[in-house]
């Protein structure tokens, strides 16, 4: 009678274990053709192709793994069981991330300042960005390059005594690259120490997202729509305070940085737009293809989440915007995500606005697109972090669609 009962348990949790492993299979088959994981912010892996190099090197194997744990079944359950765990630890940073004074921060770790280093890359960045201006040049366009604090450097003094802020790093990088670029006579705003000069005012940066808040990129659109002016000695249409309204969305924010503690917890911060008081007509057209005339990729509802991709509807390799002004000059603006909040501002002072974005798939290279299109102004906004990149919107040598 014991041995069955024995038999029957073990017979039972053998069972109970197949059951387990066929319903996570289940799950992860079902998330097969799932691309983005929200909270994480990233693409997931994909599917690899099996291929007998592949095989032979390792690599088909290792990206398998990489898909099937992207694809786990409950993946987001536990990490959200673990975000819960550590936050009720209390644990300094939780998933890479810092809970201090309001702010939501990035765990930086303790990096080394290599002055040296820094200033051959300042060096050998400014050296690209003068292609880019004389191509601009060559036409009578003029080139400006644009620093925006990013937010561990606005929020430094939120960090923990202990910890590192990155402040004295992001700032030589400010230092070396502004420097590089007066020798060379290269256009330069460093909206950083414009901010400083007008008290840090707090509604600058978001403190749950590494982006500036709107009322930041409005500032930032008023700062540089008076550097190109000065620039040129032209009388350009900038608007004020009083040509614009804000309002203020009523879902809860998610911003990145709230995004990697799983949105458990809270911040009174909401996300807001900026409409002008006397509207622009005008059209869109993304990656070639005609789209909605609208700058703000709105939430269904109240209920869900809003996120920094409500503005433009995200990081788009080309936009276009025309608002057939032709009286008003053309613009060009390219970088990463930096630039959607300022997108949805700068179309306003223009006949047309190009963006650009080099991260994504691309068919010519920029100076052969400023060559072609010949805009007005061409400006490059670049956070502090990105400055010494030559990756991506870094050295602007990269194709574009």
């Amino acid at each position: 009678m014991n041995g069955k009962t024995i038999r029957l348990s073990e017979l039972l949790v053998s069972l109970c274990f197949l059951a387990f492993l066929f319903s996570a299979m289940v799950v992860t088959v079902a998330k097969y053709r799932e691309a983005d994981a929200f909270y994480e912010n990233r693409s997931l892996a994909a599917m690899p192709e099996y291929t007998a190099e592949a095989d032979g090197n390792g690599s088909y194997v290792k990206d398998l793994d990489k898909f099937i744990v992207d694809r786990a079944a409950l993946r987001t359950a536990l990490l959200k069981w673990k975000t819960g765990l550590d936050l009720a630890l209390g644990r300094p940073a939780v998933n890479d991330t810092v809970i201090s004074g309001g702010w939501f921060l990035p765990y930086l770790g303790y990096p080394q300042v290599d002055r040296e280093e820094a200033a051959a890359s300042a060096e050998l960045m400014a050296d690209n960005l003068v292609r880019i201006r004389d191509a601009a040049a060559e036409y009578g366009g003029q080139y400006c390059y644009v620093a925006v604090p990013n937010q561990y450097v606005y929020g430094a003094e939120a960090y923990p005594s202990y910890m590192d802020s990155r402040f004295q790093k992001q700032h030589l990088n400010v230092e070396l690259l502004s420097a590089a670029l007066a020798e060379r006579g290269v256009d330069f705003l460093d909206v950083g120490a414009e901010v400083e000069a007008l008290g840090r005012p707090e509604g600058f940066m978001s403190k749950v997202d590494h982006h500036y808040t709107m009322e930041g990129a409005f500032l930032t659109y008023r700062l540089l729509m008076d550097k190109l002016a000065s620039m040129t000695g032209e009388e350009l249409l900038i608007l004020g305070e009083e040509d614009v309204a804000f309002e203020t969305l009523p879902n809860t924010y998610l911003g990145s940085r709230a995004r990697k503690l799983m949105g458990m917890v809270s911040s009174e911060e909401k996300l807001q737009l900026l409409w002008p008081k006397e509207e622009v007509p005008f059209a869109r057209w993304d990656n070639g293809a005609e789209d909605l005339p609208r700058v703000y990729s709105m939430p269904d509802s109240a209920e869900e989440y809003a996120t920094y991709g409500v503005y433009m509807g995200g990081d788009i390799a080309h936009t276009t915007i025309d608002t057939n002004r032709q009286e008003l000059p053309s613009i060009l603006v390219y970088g990463d995500s930096f630039t959607n909040a300022l997108e949805c501002i700068l179309y306003l002072s223009f006949d047309r606005m190009d963006a650009l974005d080099l991260r994504y798939h691309a068919e010519m290279s920029l100076t052969d697109y400023i060559r072609e299109t010949q805009p007005d102004y061409v400006v490059c906004v670049r956070d502090y972090d990105a400055l010494l990149l030559l990756s991506g919107n870094g050295a602007g040598e990269e194709l574009i669609p």
